[in-house]
């Protein structure tokens, strides 16, 4: 996958996320808006990580055989939502499972590359 957005060369001072799953909303809003306006704001936020970091966390997984096609379908669906599943807002159970299995995953390998605290 080649990275379209900006490369962190710069001596700014990063601010890691605070969750997988606010990692994963990110990466996902990212890969949806034009790359030249998601870095034109001068109050923006700088990441300790590329969107790719983030695509590349998740194809290990799946090599790993922790992340199957169903907690794929669930993070993209739900992802490009930017809304969590809920019971209560009429999700299934097993749905909000394979969403927190996902991001258990996810976070574990964020957390030891420093991308969430």
């Amino acid at each position: 996958m080649r990275n379209k957005y900006l490369s962190l060369t710069t001596n700014e001072e990063t601010t890691p996320f605070s969750s997988a799953e606010e990692a994963w909303f990110w990466y996902c809003l990212c890969e949806q808006l034009d790359p030249n306006r998601a870095h034109k704001s001068k109050d923006r936020i700088v990441r300790p990580c590329e969107t790719s970091d983030i695509f590349l966390a998740i194809k290990k997984l799946i090599r790993a055989g922790l992340l199957h096609p169903k907690h794929i379908k669930v993070l993209v669906k739900y992802g490009l939502q930017q809304i969590p599943p809920h019971p209560h807002f009429g999700d299934n159970l097993s749905i909000c499972n394979l969403w927190q299995e996902a991001l258990r995953f996810l976070d574990s390998l964020l957390r030891r590359k420093g991308i969430v605290v």
